[in-house]
């Protein structure tokens, strides 16, 4: 009968290193510091290669922006229950899990806010702006979706108070009280460049700017009609609405322009032609001169460029280089200084 001869030390040592490696090779690996992409923790979050369990949930994340410490001994029965192969070198053994926050952005609240404010009367298209507000940490990992449980609005100031609730997965639902105002926005015609004070307002010279109601002064133009073929008594500025009492109707006799004279007196009707040395609204008293003979008379304004002289006007005539000067020339007759054809 044969008998089996015992292996070599060297290939009893062999087999021995392989026995002791190979559960080793198998063996989990503890993690440190875990931060967490969602809102609960699973086994593959304490343990690498945690084995056909490792995404079973173990229980919750903590909240956004805080931390939980898994110490050894929680750390070994946990591996015990599912079946994961580690143990703990020292009760130094610990898990470290973080959940990643941010802080709530305002356009958030503002987004959830619009459609509140509309409904309140504040318009679909209003300018929202928040007074100061501190807002809680969020998760990070996650959608939110605060919404409006409560909302005041007064029309009259545009001003608003609000309580928001927020939540996400595995968050609990949080409130926060914000407050601010939502101006309604309206259409407004603005300066489009620079106007000179003096100048009359043309078509070009506006747009329409769509603005906020609380930086449109109370008296302003909210019609282009109502500023189109005005004169301006201060300068405008572009990009900036025009007040209504910067507007002046242009005179219907314009300084350095043409004139239509009238003179319609007893014994004598004409019309010549003069010059005007004022500007003038209907019924003002304007100073008209005869570019030729260079007499000024005074004129009262009775249309665009017309004029009538007023009875009883006397004439300024200066002296005339041939000697003669303007006097009666006939009976019933009297002397034009403006000169002209009937």
């Amino acid at each position: 009968m044969r008998t089996r001869s015992p292996p070599s030390p060297r290939l009893a040592l062999l087999l021995l290193v392989t026995f002791l490696a190979a559960p080793a090779a198998e063996a989990a690996s503890l993690r440190d510091l875990v931060v967490l992409s969602g809102p609960v923790v699973r086994l593959s979050d304490l343990f690498d290669d945690a084995g056909p369990n490792a995404e079973r949930v173990l229980g919750p994340a903590p909240q956004p922006g805080g931390r939980i410490t898994v110490p050894a001994r929680q750390l070994a029965a946990i591996a015990h229950q599912f079946g994961v192969a580690w143990q703990p070198a020292s009760n130094d053994d610990q898990v470290v899990l973080e959940r990643p926050a941010r802080s709530l952005a305002r356009t958030e609240i503002i987004d959830a806010l619009r459609g509140a404010l509309t409904e309140a009367g504040a318009g679909p298209d209003c300018a929202i702006a928040l007074n100061s507000v501190a807002t809680p940490p969020v998760a990070a990992d996650g959608a939110l979706h605060p919404t409006v449980e409560r909302i005041d609005f007064d029309a009259a100031s545009s001003h608003f108070t609000a309580m928001l609730g927020f939540a996400a997965p595995g968050m609990t639902t949080r409130h926060i009280d914000v407050s601010g105002h939502a101006w309604p926005m309206v259409d407004v015609p603005v300066a489009a460049l620079p106007i000179a004070a003096g100048s009359r307002i043309q078509t070009g010279d506006l747009r329409i700017e769509h603005m906020r109601r609380d930086q449109i002064p109370g008296d302003t133009v909210r019609d282009p009609g109502e500023a189109e073929g005005m004169m301006l008594r201060h300068a405008a500025i572009a990009g900036r609405p025009i007040p209504r009492a910067d507007l002046a109707r242009p005179p219907l006799v314009q300084r350095g322009l043409p004139v239509r004279v009238t003179l319609d007196q007893p014994g004598i009707s004409m019309v010549v032609q003069g010059q005007a040395l004022q500007d003038g609204m209907l019924g003002a008293v304007v100073r008209v001169v005869n570019p030729l003979s260079h007499a000024v008379v005074d004129a009262e304004v009775t249309g665009p460029q017309m004029a009538r002289v007023l009875p009883g006007s006397v004439p300024e005539v200066p002296p005339n280089t041939n000697g003669l000067s303007g006097g009666m020339m006939g009976a019933g007759m009297v002397s034009l200084p403006l000169g002209g054809q009937p």
